[in-house]
């Protein structure tokens, strides 16, 4: 595209964290929805702008409910960028994840989804996980695994390396519920680049530099 459009994403209201310490949970959910979604959803415009020009089949952005499974509760949102248009929980996802203590920039899983296993075969014996491992590398991504934790806090970081692509499965396999790579900006050191457009910015780098890799996952195009 030779001119983009200005963004229209000019950062997270710092304000918005707030509803995180709210401990009613329906009330909890009401107030991250209502202060964090309508930025997201102006990210998410900007990023398909962005990023369907790249991606080998047209990506659907996705916010989420927050109401589902019955009695969830809630300790982060997320804007995800895949090419399913319903049901993109079961595969890979680019993803924003808003938490109380950090935003994360990451292409990622649900390590209880189905295709998950084969998503791991690939990458220990189809070259994948070296492809990954590149991108870490070049890009300044880290490899990252997520384990279970009580409310309020939902999930707790259980692993990190720059290159052990190897390592984050196996403690998938010990604890992991979420795997991930990408970029994770730790609050309130960040909240300056999380308030502004330079977020944005942020996401469009590392989503650029993933987009291969996630079209090279999802698959070839039916």
């Amino acid at each position: 595209m030779l001119f983009r459009p200005e963004p229209r994403f000019h950062g997270l209201d710092a304000k918005a964290f707030r509803a995180f310490s709210i401990p009613d949970r329906e009330e909890r959910r009401g107030a991250i929805v209502e202060g964090f979604h309508p930025a997201l959803a102006l990210l998410g415009e900007d990023l398909l702008e962005r990023l369907n020009p790249l991606a080998a089949v047209p990506l659907h952005a996705h916010l989420p409910r927050l109401d589902w499974p019955q009695g969830y509760k809630p300790f982060c949102t997320w804007l995800a960028l895949s090419r399913m248009a319903h049901g993109y929980q079961a595969g890979p996802q680019l993803n924003v994840g808003v938490h109380v203590d950090h935003v994360a920039i990451r292409l990622a899983w649900d390590a209880a989804a189905d295709a998950f296993g084969r998503f791991e075969f690939f990458c220990r014996h189809g070259g994948l996980g070296a492809e990954l491992e590149e991108a870490a590398v070049s890009h300044g991504l880290v490899f990252r695994v997520y384990a279970a934790a009580p409310w309020p806090e939902g999930s707790r970081l259980v692993f990190e390396s720059g290159a052990d692509w190897r390592g984050a499965f196996d403690e998938v396999g010990r604890r992991g519920v979420w795997f991930e790579l990408g970029a994770r900006h730790d609050l309130p050191g960040a909240m300056e680049l999380v308030t502004s457009g330079a977020l944005g910015e942020e996401a469009a780098r590392v989503f650029v530099a993933l987009v291969p890799l996630y079209d090279r996952i999802a698959g070839a195009p039916e």
